[in-house]
């Protein structure tokens, strides 16, 4: 997740005067808050629920904390107390694991570190005996959560939690929880690329946000693949092709499949999911890039009230598959050398 004990900061940039904005560092990673000013909610206030929201977020999840809930955990042995919210976060990732077969995993620690995704890259392709004893470690059914008079605890059975995947979703409902108690109603919400919009944006009307171009070496918002209409609703986009890197004339990216111990297919470019809150959202679109549109989307066919949007590399160029409610959200496609749908 984050560095270890990010500093969180925060700073006013510019903004249509109706509505106000706020960017800052934490987890890791960047956020920004846009908000109606029409409530007379000022900055400060809202910082501080910022602050305080991915603060918790961090102690609670983080697995580069030496002080959070989840270093707890890992250390065990058994179960161990933790706060109820990120009780609450591993029940939701052991129940996405569930549905998904094991390809969202939240005891996918230690492939991470076998790939070197919490370190340096590693220069090797590791051997079937470091892999074997890489998945040993893994198991998301050995996991429990259970409540007690002294409140929640967490038993890893024996493996690390890494809950990357799906707290940075939770870090967003958490902060727009957040601002609705101070009575902000119109605002979007990002933390590290994943977003939740309510209410009306500047423009009157939904919110309309970007999805990244798939290419390796852009930067985020240097040019999109899509626009999408975001009301009251969170999105969140996954995608490989920032971090990839080589080894032995192989690409290893972040995005690991935890029921091979490998990366991974490099044909899925990203996924984009589209739910009610963002936890959700974060942890579909992970799963996504492992499942595939072809496994993926017709476990998504039992939630109607989530969408998705997947692009898959296409000989040279790119093909997309969504969910049949997708179509309607999108604003805007922009398909260079791969127009295809499905």
């Amino acid at each position: 997740m984050a560095a270890a004990a990010p500093t969180l900061t925060a700073c006013t940039t510019p903004s249509p005067p109706e509505y106000a904005s706020l960017q800052g560092k934490g987890l890791g990673t960047s956020w920004t808050v846009r908000w109606s000013a029409a409530g007379n909610v000022e900055a400060p206030a809202v910082e501080d629920a910022v602050l305080a929201a991915l603060r918790d977020v961090d102690e609670g999840m983080s697995t580069w904390r030496d002080d959070s809930d989840l270093a707890a955990v890992r250390r065990g042995p058994g179960a161990v107390a933790v706060r109820a919210d990120t009780a609450f976060v591993v029940r939701q990732a052991l129940a996405l694991a569930e549905e998904t077969g094991g390809a969202f995993d939240p005891t996918v620690q230690p492939l991470v570190e076998l790939w070197g995704l919490h370190g340096a890259p590693r220069t090797t392709w590791p051997s079937d005996e470091e892999l074997g004893a890489a998945r040993a470690q893994l198991g998301w059914a050995r996991v429990a959560v259970t409540d007690g008079p002294d409140g929640a605890a967490v038993d890893a059975g024996g493996t690390a939690l890494d809950l990357s995947a799906i707290a940075k979703g939770h870090a967003v409902d958490r902060v727009v929880g957040a601002l609705g108690a101070l009575g902000v109603t119109d605002l979007m919400v990002e933390v590290g690329g994943e977003v939740r919009a309510h209410g009306r944006s500047p423009r009157g009307g939904a919110w309309v946000l970007g999805v990244d171009r798939p290419v390796v070496g852009s930067q985020p918002g240097e040019g999109l693949v899509a626009t999408v209409r975001l009301a009251n609703a969170a999105m969140a986009t996954s995608g490989n092709y920032r971090t990839a890197y080589e080894v032995e004339g192989r690409t290893v990216h972040h995005t690991l499949d935890p029921r091979t111990g490998l990366p991974a297919s490099a044909r899925v470019l990203s996924a984009t999911v589209v739910a009610p809150d963002c936890r959700t959202a974060d942890g579909w679109a992970t799963a996504l890039m492992v499942l595939g549109p072809e496994e993926g989307l017709p476990l998504l066919s039992r939630h109607p009230d989530l969408e998705a949007w997947v692009v898959v590399a296409d000989g040279d160029g790119w093909r997309t598959a969504s969910t049949p409610g997708m179509d309607a959200l999108l604003a805007s496609t922009s398909l260079e050398g791969g127009p295809a749908r499905d």
